[in-house]
């Protein structure tokens, strides 16, 4: 299959439904508000992650070969995408979007296959199988990496850039290995018109939680369908590198918190981000 299409057609209409989005966002009153943590000017409209999600899905329906290999990504995606909105217009619980991420994650591994079956030699030994906790370990590191980049959204551009590392990364992977794929291939085609428009200073855009939770789920979704089964093309080593800073922020931020006797889901400006911003660092040099 030919993917310079697909790339340029979401390229394309992720800017299109950017612009579009960017004036209904305030009419809806979708917009993150400057407070004691979030240091922008003026209410941000919070399309981003809505915009990405519809191009991402279009381009799975119009490109993908076969509609049942990608109504596992389509239903579990739109369910975190739904669950993000609601999240940024009336700030659900905790406790909701965990559910909300379980049960995409459930789709994900019992619908679609994408399970963690084992951790190659992540321990330095043979190949550890995780057997039957494959579903429930699967569901801790999906729900993480949903939970990480939406922990290291706060910095314009630094969730986006991470997440288009990741995504370029397993496509040179898969270049190697004989051929690109269709998923990261529209990640990053999404993520490059959003990322132009974050780091704006005019026309700014947010992606928003409903953004950061679909991108967590993108690249748990690609990183453990790449490094599982016999057309695996890199050890589940390599896929936690390629996602480490936002895993390392997280694990990090948590520990300090229950350390300190908080919860470990309480905001704060204890992020890497924050330690390098009060360190002199510009919003640019910190991303």
């Amino acid at each position: 299959m030919d993917y310079y299409f697909p790339f340029v057609f979401a390229f394309i209409f992720c800017f299109i439904a950017i612009s579009l989005l960017y004036p209904f966002a305030y009419k809806v009153n979708l917009v993150d508000s400057p407070d004691h943590r979030k240091i922008h000017i003026g209410d941000v409209p919070l399309v981003g992650g809505i915009a990405m999600f519809t191009v991402f899905a279009a381009g799975l329906l119009i490109f993908s070969p076969s509609l049942y290999q990608v109504s596992g990504l389509l239903i579990s995606t739109t369910i975190i995408i739904a669950v993000g909105v609601l999240d940024d217009a009336r700030n659900i619980s905790v406790r909701f979007r965990f559910l909300a991420q379980i049960v995409a994650v459930l789709v994900m591994t019992s619908y679609s296959g994408v399970v963690l079956s084992d951790l190659g030699g992540l321990l330095g030994t043979d190949t550890l199988v995780l057997g039957v906790w494959a579903i429930p370990v699967t569901i801790i590191v999906a729900v993480g990496a949903m939970n990480s980049m939406n922990m290291i959204d706060g910095v314009d551009g630094l969730a986006s850039v991470s997440a288009l590392v990741c995504f370029l990364s397993v496509l040179f992977l898969q270049y190697l290995s004989g051929g690109i794929q269709l998923i990261p291939l529209l990640f990053v085609a999404v993520l490059i018109p959003f990322i132009s428009f974050n780091l704006r200073v005019v026309k700014k855009v947010f992606m928003g939680d409903s953004g950061s939770m679909f991108l967590g789920l993108g690249v748990a979704w690609v990183l453990v369908d790449s490094c599982q089964g016999t057309d695996a093309i890199m050890n589940t080593v390599t896929a936690l590198w390629l996602f480490s800073v936002p895993v390392i922020d997280t694990v990090a931020i948590m520990f300090r918190r229950v350390m300190k006797g908080q919860s470990p889901f309480l905001p704060d400006r204890g992020h890497l981000h924050h330690i390098f911003l009060r360190a002199g660092f510009s919003d640019r040099s910190t991303l």
